[in-house]
């Protein structure tokens, strides 16, 4: 296998999309109207970034916390296994991990078993420093990517043939974990050496109040990057007794992205099915959003008007309305029949919420959304019968 260029050319990669169908004005930006929360171990995560230039709104909740201080049983069994054969790659995240690594076989006395092991092997880097920490024990040819990312890393070896191979992964986040089965998935012996723990979240509310918006469908779509963050969310809901609302948000309404199959495995074991990406690369997150949300946009025509619904906007002809959420809701049913005549109890039984809602709080949705539509003449009200979408 050659060594990995310093100026590594992309794969198009991406996950398996449902749907298709343009917004309703192009100059819109794709996700423009739709919000889209991010459950990592980050309270900014880069990939809030891309998301927002694509015109998301972007709600970021730490899901849980990242400890630099891996669990000593768990960091030997790794060492152990990681000197039961020989090494043929070895991936180095972060130096201080790497250090922490090399202390504890110190500690051991396994540390100049791994050197000699290191010093048979190709040794790729995710950047300089981490580079450094390898230089420290004696090699020179160390390679690394222009990206100077552990993605680039894994995404060269996985572009070339790696069946066989023996390849050790510090590996310093759980996102990581997801690149490492993806090796395994081509035939790949991968040895994980954790160098972190994860912890829950230091405050709990931040799951507790992501939960209630994904239950009142003011979340359009949730991106999980890790199974702690999975595990995380649904044991809040479950010990605030909201797991089945919870579950129904994600089933019906709520597009739930996850970043590979570990962190998929706890929704699809409560008979969630979110899209599963299939490497594991954060990056192909905003593709899959791109292509995903606007497809799920309600879109009619309304006598001289094009109307499309999104998640918590509507653009009617070029412009674009931000609608609170109840309205938006309220739109989103009527449009689903339009010219049809619908009760408040019709109405109620189409919302994903209708059991909160009474009829005052439709009858005020409808005068919102109607004094948000300036004066466009969208919604008829039918004496005594309820409300229909013009045709």
């Amino acid at each position: 296998m050659a060594p990995p260029p310093t100026d590594p050319r992309r794969a198009a990669a991406g996950y398996a999309t449902a749907g298709s169908g343009g917004p309703a004005n192009a100059a819109i930006a794709p996700l423009t109207g739709y919000t889209v929360a991010l459950a990592t171990e980050q309270r900014r995560p880069a990939l809030a970034v891309p998301l927002e230039e694509a015109g998301a709104k972007v709600v970021a909740v730490q899901a849980l916390r990242i400890v630099a201080q891996p669990g000593e049983d768990e960091l030997r069994a790794a060492t152990e296994q990681c000197l039961a054969a020989p090494i043929e790659d070895l991936i180095v995240t972060s130096p201080f991990g790497f250090r922490t690594w090399l202390a504890s076989a110190q500690r051991w006395q396994l540390a100049d078993q791994l050197a000699a092991e290191f010093g048979r092997a190709r040794l790729l880097a995710r950047d300089g420093a981490a580079a450094d920490s390898l230089r420290e024990l004696g090699p020179r040819e160390i390679w690394s990517t222009a990206a100077a990312s552990t993605e680039e890393l894994l995404r060269y070896l996985l572009a070339h043939p790696v069946a066989g191979r023996r390849i050790v992964v510090q590996v310093d986040t759980p996102s990581l974990r997801e690149l490492c089965q993806a090796l395994r998935r081509h035939g790949a012996d991968v040895v994980e050496v954790p160098t972190y723990r994860a912890c829950p979240p230091s405050h709990t509310e931040h799951l507790r109040r992501l939960a209630d918006q994904l239950i009142r469908r003011q979340i359009d779509a949730i991106a999980l990057t890790s199974p702690e963050a999975t595990e995380n969310l649904l044991e809040q809901a479950e010990a605030d007794r909201r797991l089945p609302d919870l579950l129904n948000a994600l089933c019906d309404d709520v597009t739930a992205v996850c970043l590979g199959p570990l962190t998929a495995a706890a929704l699809l074991a409560q008979g969630v099915r979110p899209l599963i990406g299939p490497v594991g690369y954060t990056d192909d997150f905003v593709a899959t959003l791109i292509a995903v949300l606007p497809a799920n946009a309600v879109r009619v025509e309304l006598g001289p008007h094009r109307v499309e619904i999104r998640g918590q906007a509507v653009i009617v002809d070029d412009q674009l309305i931000r609608v609170q959420p109840v309205p938006i809701a309220v739109l989103r049913t009527l449009a689903r029949s339009p010219g049809r005549v619908m009760s408040c109890a019709d109405i109620r039984r189409g919302m994903p919420t209708g059991a909160a809602v009474d009829d005052h709080a439709i009858e005020m949705a409808i005068s919102r959304l109607r004094r948000a539509l300036n004066g466009a003449q969208l919604i008829h009200t039918v004496i005594r019968r309820g409300y229909r979408l013009a045709c």
